[in-house]
């Protein structure tokens, strides 16, 4: 079973001239047709780029297109029929995955706790660790000296939850704690800042690190364990992964549900030669 994607190539072919715009600050023109600064912003990520940068590539890219656009009107290409056949394909397309999202996908309520917890016991073997991971406790706070003290009071032998709330509770601390994170698992790309990673990767077992200085903060790791890639993964780890089989099994068997309803309801024939089916429920789509 495959599910139907978007064809935005198309879409944006299709739609991306537009006619005459209104309000808002013009900030490129081809013939009748107007590119307001507002509209261009909503196409543009400034995340990537600079924005001057990414806004003249942008209305670069509108004026061809604007161009083509204007050109293939004049010439009726909107009228043709390969034209409006292939419009009629992207909007049945668009309709089908706007239902689908409504009724297939936006359903994850049946990925409960329980069910991934047992899923996993009957696919342990299946999951592995796909990078070299470290399971650590984590703090971060504003100061050097309450990051040194946090430290060395783990390292006497203090536990790390006893540490950390005796920190968060006493008035002369709890405005230095940022964050606190207990035996959580991270790998090199989500392990930030990134620098972390170098100091937590050194550490033996249950040792305790220096307080690591950062952009606005001291850091102190406490290593739990180190997982090799290719191990086999605890539920911890594979926990997003066995939600994710969850979900796709989940939808799968929505998605055939629902074909199996529809045909009940509108009923279906085909007609493939000499042959005449009348019941396709073994039907493949």
């Amino acid at each position: 079973m495959r599910f139907a994607g978007l064809v935005l190539p198309i879409l944006t072919a299709l739609l991306i001239g537009c006619g005459e715009r209104r309000g808002g600050e013009v900030i490129a023109r081809v013939g009748n047709s107007e590119l307001t600064l507002e509209e261009a912003r909503t196409h543009i990520d400034t995340t990537r780029s600079a924005f001057d940068l990414a806004l003249n590539d942008y209305v670069a890219y509108w004026i061809n297109t604007e161009l083509l656009y204007q050109e293939a009107k004049r010439q009726g290409v909107e009228s043709s029929e390969p034209f409006v056949h292939q419009l009629e394909d992207v909007r049945r397309q668009l309709a089908n995955q706007s239902y689908l999202e409504r009724t297939i996908y936006a359903d994850t309520g049946g990925v409960t706790p329980a069910r991934m917890q047992a899923y996993f016991r009957q696919h342990a073997s299946e999951f592995l660790v796909h990078e070299n991971t470290l399971k650590l406790n984590l703090i971060a706070l504003n100061s050097r000296e309450g990051a040194t003290a946090f430290a060395a009071a783990v390292s006497k032998g203090a536990p790390w939850k006893t540490a950390a709330d005796s920190f968060r509770s006493e008035s002369a601390t709890s405005s230095s704690v940022l964050s606190v994170s207990s035996a959580e698992y991270y790998t090199s790309q989500t392990l930030f800042p990134p620098e972390l990673w170098k100091v937590a990767s050194a550490l033996s077992v249950n040792e305790v690190s220096f307080p690591v200085k950062t952009t606005g903060a001291y850091f102190v790791l406490q290593l739990l364990s180190k997982v090799q890639q290719g191990a086999p993964a605890d539920f911890d780890i594979a926990r997003p992964e066995v939600r994710q089989r969850l979900l796709i099994d989940g939808r799968r068997q929505r998605y055939d549900d629902l074909l199996g309803t529809l045909r009940r309801k509108y009923g279906v024939q085909v007609m493939l030669g000499s042959h005449r089916l009348t019941d396709t429920s073994h039907v493949h789509e």
